[in-house]
């Protein structure tokens, strides 16, 4: 049976403000997200090399800059991993109070 790579883009700042700022978000989201990680797939390697990109807005048509670690964890290929990470996603757009997190997978064979 295949694998997963899971790599998940978590932001380093929240969206702007009413004034226009981004605040750095706390190391507590990065720890509670970590150890959830850990818990159901027993590993989550971390990319702390920020990657820098941008996106636009499909609703506002804002464009917006963003700075992101990436985190990845390997898996079985099964109905009930893609389920926690769908619900997992939800979570994830919550805490880290984000339009959107970026979370995808490609199916791996290992060696």
């Amino acid at each position: 049976m295949s694998d997963l790579k899971v790599e998940i883009l978590l932001p380093l700042y929240y969206n702007k403000d009413k004034n226009g700022r981004r605040k750095k978000i706390g190391g507590e989201h990065y720890l509670k997200t970590y150890e959830e990680i850990v818990e159901k797939f027993g590993g989550c390697t971390q990319d702390n090399i920020p990657l820098l990109g941008g996106w636009k807005d499909p609703i506002t048509k804002e464009r917006i800059e963003d700075e992101n670690i990436t985190w990845w964890v390997v898996c079985k290929n099964d109905s009930s991993n893609i389920k926690f990470l769908r619900q997992f996603k939800t979570r994830l757009k919550r805490r880290f109070q984000q339009k959107d997190i970026m979370i995808y997978y490609i199916v791996i064979n290992r060696l």
